[in-house]
């Protein structure tokens, strides 16, 4: 039993998702271990090709990376692909736009599901990406996306998961036109993208995130009626006069906003959560939303969480006791950064738990937690 091979009797398809685990160098070097592994790792469907992988031993890595790369996809099989990444670390390395075309391509003719662009100084994608029918999951971290995001110019028929970050764009209809050209898109996630972002509208989309730095961009409005969690992360006046229209499958919501001057008597924000589970309010002007919208909130049956961030029952009482007063069913309420968030909660309210936070610059810790169980 001492000489048994046990790897070797494993099926090929578990040995390609072993292989799909390790350094793509470290795949293709074991073709040496015996005959049945000297092509094994061309039949592999999953393909992370990492610069910063290939250790700085000697000048032009970069040469060296494009060489290995243009190397393995001529030996491999012409099988159908599952997953293409492709990371470059933009801040040290720097391979030549025609090299990650060509290979984006091959990905693209051998159909594959997931693609991965990460770190590269690459502006302009090619347009048969936009086209691309077997696609269902799109990551592009990278400077633009060219002129393939044009009006009637994408068609991704099976793409449910995109994420886009870092894209900088002035076509203010590239949102539009990439939502308009994805019929089956659930999850959407822009991440400190320059895009405009005045009308997001989406019938089909379940999740949506939004992560930006920027204080001059708007969002007047969200049409995303079957929306199911909802994340934005802003700065400034992004939400100021925004108006999201209903949605009744959303469960979970995060609302964070660091600066800004406050919100317009005519937004409409909270209200479009009637039937909210768990909902978190973060930055210094979430007071302001409060005021302006709690007298035209639904009240929400279903909360059962709540986290509201910048506020404390000393200084902002009314607005916490009509924030409860909107939650009769609440079971956990998070109050954070103020020392003096310790202030009793009214009696009316039963809790499973009260969380409050504490930010104290004597402690040693950024903040310490008190549990209150009632």
């Amino acid at each position: 039993m001492a000489h048994v091979d046990r790897i070797s009797s494993l099926t090929d398809d578990l040995l390609h998702r072993i292989l799909s685990l390790v350094d793509i160098q470290e795949a293709v070097q074991t073709c040496i271990l015996s005959k049945r592994w000297q092509r094994l790792w061309a039949d592999m469907d999953s393909l992370d090709l990492c610069l910063p992988d290939f250790k700085p031993q000697s000048r032009n890595i970069e040469r060296r990376f494009t060489r290995f790369i243009n190397a393995l996809l001529s030996r491999r099989n012409d099988s159908e692909l599952r997953v293409f990444r492709l990371f470059c670390e933009e801040t040290c390395f720097n391979v030549s736009h025609r090299s990650i075309t060509a290979w984006v391509l091959y990905a693209i003719r051998h159909k594959a599901k997931v693609i991965e662009i990460d770190g590269c100084l690459y502006r302009s994608l090619p347009r048969d990406i936009f086209t691309c029918a077997s696609l269902e999951d799109l990551c592009l971290r990278i400077s633009g996306l060219g002129g393939g995001v044009v009006a009637g110019g994408v068609n991704l028929p099976q793409l449910k998961k995109l994420h886009l970050g870092g894209i900088i764009s002035r076509n203010r209809a590239i949102l539009r036109n990439l939502l308009s050209g994805c019929p089956a898109l659930e999850d959407l996630s822009l991440d400190v993208c320059s895009i405009d972002l005045r009308v997001i509208s989406s019938p089909q989309l379940k999740h949506l995130s939004i992560f930006s730095m920027l204080d001059t961009a708007r969002i007047e409005s969200i049409r995303i009626p079957n929306l199911v969690s909802l994340s934005l992360r802003l700065r400034g006046d992004v939400l100021r006069a925004a108006k999201l229209e209903k949605m009744p499958f959303l469960l979970n919501a995060i609302i964070s906003v660091d600066g800004g001057t406050g919100f317009d008597e005519n937004c409409s924000i909270l209200a479009a959560f009637p039937n909210v589970r768990s909902l978190e309010l973060r930055g210094n002007i979430m007071k302001d939303l409060l005021r302006v919208e709690l007298p035209k909130c639904p009240i929400f049956f279903n909360l059962t969480k709540l986290h509201l961030s910048e506020l404390c029952r000393l200084c902002h009482g009314d607005l916490v006791d009509c924030m409860l007063a909107h939650s009769p069913n609440l079971e956990k309420l998070q109050l954070c950064k103020y020392p003096w968030c310790c202030q009793v909660l009214n009696s009316y309210q039963t809790f499973t738990s009260v969380t409050i936070r504490l930010n104290l610059q004597k402690w040693p810790y950024d903040f310490f937690c008190i549990i209150i169980k009632v």
